[in-house]
């Protein structure tokens, strides 16, 4: 059976995404709630905010659009930005004018949305410029056997020893990526995207597809450059089947504290929706930097 020290939960699962899609089942004791998302995003042009409305726990699983004129305004090194919504998506807003502004690190920002009686604000500080340097990908030379576990049987039947399992076999695929640019106080979201869904949450639970750090808990190399390696499984029929080609993506996001909180509570069995930065709603309003590369794997 395939043994690796690490495991994280997969990336896709839990709450539905409710601070994105704003698809959240209301508090019983409280009125709709405005839910905020916008990523802005160091050296890029300000992106645009997403706004939706909370749901009653009986509405279809649907975004919401918000009720009424909302005022949104983005604030960027003390320079206030009104936003308009935009004419084919009722939920998207975007800045009333065309602006060549490029918010850099260490910038101040701040997204404000009044109306319906709420005022939601969040607020954060531009990360410094992630820079991803290089990628190597190991492959072993044969597939190794699995015991794939049914999860829900084995909660279950476990104590009557009724575990529904079959075998299989995988090419654990290991990545170490390189970046530059290391900020002490950041965290990083790294996660290994291959072109086809090879793994199941299942065998990624054992893996490391993903995962939210601390930066300067990362490898040290050199001087302003850090290391983290993942895992990923690619599922084959035998013990004697070829690795398939596949491309694979990696994504480096570096952001703060809030932002890990945030990106680790969204599979969380507990929680209706994923940690706020959000003052008086809900979703998300992060400082961000992303890099990534695209890698071609084979034997």
């Amino acid at each position: 059976m395939l043994q690796i020290p690490f495991r994280f939960l997969p990336w896709f699962a839990g709450c539905l995404m409710v601070g994105l899609l704003g698809c959240d089942t209301t508090r019983p004791d409280q009125d709709d709630l405005l839910v905020v998302e916008a990523w802005l995003e160091t050296g890029q042009a300000l992106p645009p905010v997403r706004i939706t409305s909370t749901l009653d726990v009986a509405a279809p699983l649907e975004p919401a659009p918000p009720q009424g004129d909302l005022r949104v305004q983005v604030e960027v090194g003390g320079r206030i930005h009104t936003y308009l919504p935009t004419l084919t998506d009722p939920l998207i807003y975007m800045p009333e004018s065309q602006d060549t502004m490029r918010p850099g690190p260490g910038q101040t920002f701040e997204v404000r949305v009044e109306g319906n009686g709420q005022v939601v604000r969040a607020a954060g500080v531009l990360p410094p410029v992630l820079r991803l340097l290089q990628a190597s990908v190991s492959i072993p030379d044969h597939p190794v056997p699995v015991v794939l576990l049914d999860s829900l049987q084995l909660g279950l039947d476990s104590l009557a020893l009724d575990i529904d399992a079959t075998t299989g076999f995988v090419y654990p695929v290991q990545v170490s990526v390189e970046w530059e640019g290391a900020d002490p106080e950041g965290w990083i979201e790294a996660r290994l995207q291959p072109s086809a869904a090879f793994s199941s949450s299942l065998l990624d639970f054992f893996l490391l597809p993903s995962q939210v750090f601390k930066e300067s808990s990362a490898v040290l190399r050199n001087p302003g450059q850090r290391l983290w390696e993942g895992v990923y499984a690619v599922p084959v029929a035998s013990a004697t089947a070829p690795l398939p080609e596949h491309d694979l993506r990696i994504v480096l996001l570096r952001s703060n504290d809030r932002y890990a909180q945030y990106a680790s509570s969204r599979t969380s069995p507990v929680r209706r929706e994923p940690i706020t930065n959000v003052i008086g709603g809900l979703g998300f309003v992060g400082g961000i930097s992303v890099d990534s590369l695209r890698v071609h794997v084979r034997r």
